[in-house]
């Protein structure tokens, strides 16, 4: 399902507010998943993009102005890049927007939701209420950008049902919890639901009786703090290990297209040749790399909580470029291939950096649990 459309956009909802797409990124899904998204206004067309990425067809380089000429359309560099203007087609330009009030009413058709949904600002929406056995209801919320768990938590107390009703969360993909605030979520009788793992493309039917009879989905819940060791971001989601997964984890680094063990700051990282260099971060290094990966949308080094304890913005943009050459392959003068460069015309140092990894990139990120 995360590979599907709706996976994409999903996973694109839970990184950036009010995200808008290229049509040639949804080019490699199957056209009638798209043509099914805009008939029912799932996804509209919005005004054309005024700057993009280099289209896969063209030769490698920066990302393109885009200017509207007497003779048609036409991608420039900017300031700080020169090239011949490239001649661009309307679909390198087109680009949609998500319509989350559509979103929410297929949900609750399809899952027999009733009730009045109610929008909490832009991130956090009750969705409606389920029947359950007897007379019973529990309260459906959606939940949106939940990239820092501690934020996450204060948004379910806020929610934490008064009296025994209980509350469905819907975030579109797991969230690396502690064990302690899944214990913590459970004695509130809050069930937290990932929607990637469950909503087809035709279907949207949630599994009931498996939420309502468990809190926390992924496996989170079953994990004790005996034995949890570290936890294993990828693109599968978050799952926490004993030391024996761990260590089995380890054996397998070679398929990976970039590992990086926060127990042990080692990484090693693949190029499309297969060749495999190892490297091993300092700990600020690991800290900004982890900074940027786990935050799920552009970000200015020294914006990160490691950036942030940095001397200046200079040195945080440094400390950034530094940890990026040993966990990523670099593919051209402004392109790595892991990391998106989000370039600032004015000034270099207001430069952002993206962890949006290629399909079928295959990464593993350990951290201490």
């Amino acid at each position: 399902m995360a590979d599907s459309l709706l996976g994409f956009i999903l996973t694109r909802l839970d990184q950036i507010e009010s995200p808008v797409f290229l049509h040639r990124e949804l080019k490699r899904f199957p056209a009638e998943d798209l043509k099914a998204l805009l008939s029912e206004g799932l996804l509209r067309e919005t005004s054309r993009a005024t700057e993009i990425p280099r289209p896969a067809h063209l030769p490698a380089g920066g990302e393109l102005i885009v200017r509207q000429t007497k003779k048609g359309l036409f991608g420039v560099a900017d300031e700080d890049d020169y090239f011949d203007p490239i001649p661009l087609v309307e679909d390198d330009v087109r680009q949609y927007e998500v319509i989350i009030s559509k979103v929410i009413e297929r949900i609750r058709r399809e899952n027999d939701l009733v009730g009045v949904p109610v929008a909490n600002g832009r991130k956090l929406f009750l969705v409606g209420e389920r029947l359950l056995q007897g007379h019973d209801r529990a309260d459906v919320y959606l939940s949106l950008i939940n990239d820092d768990p501690s934020e996450f938590l204060l948004i379910c107390k806020k929610v934490q049902p008064t009296n025994p009703r209980p509350v469905v969360m819907l975030v579109p993909r797991p969230i690396p919890f502690s064990v302690e605030n899944v214990q913590l979520i459970r004695s509130w009788g809050i069930y937290i639901v990932p929607l990637i793992p469950d909503l087809g493309g035709k279907h949207w039917e949630l599994p009931w009786s498996q939420i309502l009879r468990k809190p926390i989905e992924g496996g989170m819940a079953e994990v004790t703090p005996e034995n949890i060791y570290c936890r294993v971001i990828s693109k599968d989601g978050t799952q926490s290990l004993d030391k024996s997964r761990y260590q089995a984890l380890l054996k397998t680094r070679n398929k990976y297209d970039m590992f990086i063990d926060g127990m042990t700051r080692e990484t090693s990282c693949r190029d499309g040749k297969g060749h495999s260099q190892a490297a091993k971060l300092t700990p600020k290094e690991l800290g900004i790399v982890v900074d940027v990966i786990m935050a799920g949308k552009p970000m200015r080094p020294y914006n990160t909580k490691t950036g942030n304890n940095c001397s200046s913005s200079s040195s945080a943009c440094r400390l950034f470029v530094e940890a990026r050459k040993k966990v990523d392959v670099k593919l051209g003068r402004y392109r790595y291939r892991a990391f998106r460069l989000h370039k600032d015309a004015s000034d270099s140092k207001l430069n952002a950096h993206e962890f949006t990894p290629p399909d079928g990139f295959l990464y593993c990120l350990i951290l201490p649990a």
